[in-house]
């Protein structure tokens, strides 16, 4: 993947990206504000967010069929951009391509974001997760991974 510099957004206060794969997956970022152009720096960091998750699988990216299992929410900032603090997280999941959504229980603790989610009864079904997630800059970004993992 090609890295995203200023020079490409142009001028624009404010942005929004969005890439989506093969398998459907996507991520839209929404950049609230770019600073003002610095001309005296070769390259200057664009404020887009990428999510992070910490998530129990075992060696075959899967999770056991129980409810109640914490899926931890985190973000990284593109080169040269570092997030504010996370001030909002949504996370939905999906088992059927995106027919029916289930909203997850977010909660923060300290600087720590976690979602809860429920996958009692669903063995064998393969899981997409829908995330937004914004920083205290109000810069967000929404993510859909389609597979994310498999509950066993």
């Amino acid at each position: 993947m090609r890295p995203i510099s200023r020079t490409a957004l142009g001028a624009a206060t404010a942005a929004v990206l969005a890439v989506t794969g093969n398998d459907g997956s996507a991520v839209r970022s929404s950049v609230a504000k770019l600073d003002a152009r610095d001309e005296n720096v070769y390259s200057q960091g664009i404020p887009l967010l990428f999510p992070g998750y910490d998530l129990e699988t075992d060696g075959l990216k899967t999770l056991p069929a129980k409810d109640g299992q914490t899926i931890g929410l985190s973000v990284t900032g593109h080169a040269g951009y570092t997030p504010g603090k996370l001030v909002a997280a949504e996370v939905s999941y999906l088992y059927d391509g995106g027919e029916t959504r289930t909203r997850a229980i977010t909660a923060q603790q300290g600087d720590r974001w976690t979602a809860i989610v429920n996958h009692a009864g669903a063995a064998g079904k393969p899981v997409a997760l829908k995330t937004e997630l914004t920083d205290a800059n109000g810069n967000s970004v929404i993510q859909t991974v389609n597979d994310a993992y498999a509950v066993r």
